[in-house]
């Protein structure tokens, strides 16, 4: 039996083919049988067509050895030997094996990934980089930051990478501000890193984004102003109504008109002294019950003026004090013309998803909790996620959408203590009007664009409209209310 192998030394890309001629000549005297198999690392990428050869004495056939190595980690670069072991049916003990050697060509596949791409806080964000090598060699990787944002640091923790076939490699990063910001909105900021390999490959670009946060809330800096002009007001209140007392019972209301109708309170003390000490009447119906008497009573009154001074002090602390808003949990929130219950897509509790119609299920992401205050607005906020993971409320999308017609879920940064002291803005406030006929049914009305909450049909998105009692796309049951 003689072998031969042609080319000896194949040469293959990853992903591609490479074809080797097995020739076998039959040297014995009766008619064999050959089976053909290959050995080795790259046996494994081998295929043998035919498997068999069955050849008369003195005469020769051939078959194919097709290598196919995959275009992975799996097939390194370099020559790898492999043999080809010939064995005849007949005489088993006559087996023979030949040996070639099949050379794997080099090729770069290298990913990165920001892990994740938009970290948040107020002086610092932690950053994570995963480098892959799907390569068939090793390689070296260095990684540098390109960002021309001067307003932000990036501090990289190990510059250079040494990443074997088929693993993968994490880094640690920090990006810090170049300022902390003590009040406002929240500051975007882009930066930029790439990793560029030592050898084959092009150098991949990354960029992420860091969501600077403002140290004191907004809710906190609204709470201080709130404090600070109420405290003016209160001041002002009460030197403006200390000069009355020296004049006469009429001089009160020209700071009434610029404060508040507490002062109007103070005046019909002295005629009602007598029966009522309260200084809680209505300061509507008050002036006009003590203006035929104060002829008779301004100037003898003087003594008891004195005493109606004291009563000024408990009035400034019931102005200063709003009610709390009552906080109602609903089980879900029902439109009439679908049926179907206002529902956070996908249980996708992040901010900027829209909100849609969908089928009753009870679950977090149909579950609301309405907020009522004083004043007759309400707030709407999702029950989707616990509070830890971020309060969010619905609103009309006032910053993707120019004509304001799309309902989504958004950030209230200012949390419950926020919802509790009603520092949400326009486009998160609502009011809801009674369907004439009908003790069920409401026109949920926003604040700010004026127009009313509509569904678009069943498993459709909300969306906004004019308000239209009469279109039952616009008639919301909110159970718990």
């Amino acid at each position: 039996m003689w072998v031969d192998l042609n080319p000896v030394t194949a040469d293959v890309e990853p992903g591609a083919e490479a074809t080797v001629t097995i020739t076998v000549r039959n040297t014995a005297e009766i008619v064999e049988e050959y089976h053909l198999q290959a050995t080795g690392d790259p046996g494994q990428w081998a295929a043998i067509e035919p498997q068999t050869l069955r050849l008369y004495p003195g005469t020769t056939g051939t078959a194919q050895l097709t290598f196919t190595p995959p275009r992975s980690a799996e097939a390194q670069a370099g020559p790898q030997p492999y043999a080809v072991k010939v064995t005849p049916r007949e005489d088993r003990e006559n087996t023979h094996a030949i040996e070639g050697t099949l050379r794997v060509a080099e090729f770069a596949d290298l990913r990165a990934e920001l892990l994740p791409t938009q970290t948040r806080g107020w002086h610092r964000g932690r950053v994570k980089l995963a480098v892959d090598n799907f390569s068939n060699v090793a390689t070296s990787a260095a990684v540098s930051t390109t960002s021309t944002n001067t307003n932000l640091q990036v501090d990289i923790r190990t510059p250079a990478l040494r990443l074997q076939p088929g693993r993968a490699q994490f880094t640690k990063f920090t990006v810090r501000p170049g300022r902390v910001l003590w009040f406002g909105v929240k500051a975007k900021h882009q930066y930029n890193l790439t990793v560029t390999p030592s050898g084959l490959g092009q150098p991949i670009s990354l960029q992420g984004t860091y969501m600077q946060s403002a140290l004191l809330p907004r809710w906190l800096q609204r709470l201080l102003m709130f404090l600070s002009a109420a405290a003016v007001a209160i001041l002002a209140l009460w030197f403006g109504i200390r000069p009355s007392f020296a004049t006469s019972a009429q001089a009160s209301p020209q700071p009434a008109a610029a404060t508040a109708p507490t002062v109007i309170v103070i005046q019909p003390t002295p005629p009602a002294s007598s029966s009522s000490p309260s200084p809680k009447p209505a300061p509507t119906s008050a002036p006009s019950q003590a203006a035929p008497p104060a002829p008779t009573t301004s100037k003898a009154a003087s003594p008891p003026a004195t005493h109606s001074s004291s009563a000024a002090p408990p009035a400034a602390p019931t102005s200063s004090s709003p009610p709390k808003p009552a906080q109602i949990k609903t089980t879900n929130i029902l439109n009439s013309a679908t049926n179907d219950s206002v529902d956070v897509y996908q249980n996708n509790f992040t901010d900027g998803q829209q909100i849609d119609l969908w089928d009753t299920l009870h679950n977090d992401a149909q579950t609301w909790t309405v907020w009522v205050y004083a004043d007759g607005s309400i707030v709407i906020q999702s029950n989707d996620q616990p509070e830890s993971a971020g309060t969010k409320v619905l609103q009309v999308d006032q910053n993707n959408d120019p004509n304001n017609t799309d309902v989504d879920i958004s950030d209230d940064w200012n949390g419950v203590a926020g919802l509790q002291a009603h520092l949400t803005v326009d486009f998160q406030q609502w009011t809801l009007t009674s369907v004439p006929g009908n003790t069920t049914y409401g026109v949920l009305k926003n604040k700010k664009t004026g127009t009313c909450l509509a569904g678009s049909g069943a498993h459709g998105w909300l969306t906004m409209a004019p308000c239209n009692t009469g279109d039952q796309n616009q008639w919301f049951w909110l159970f718990a209310l």
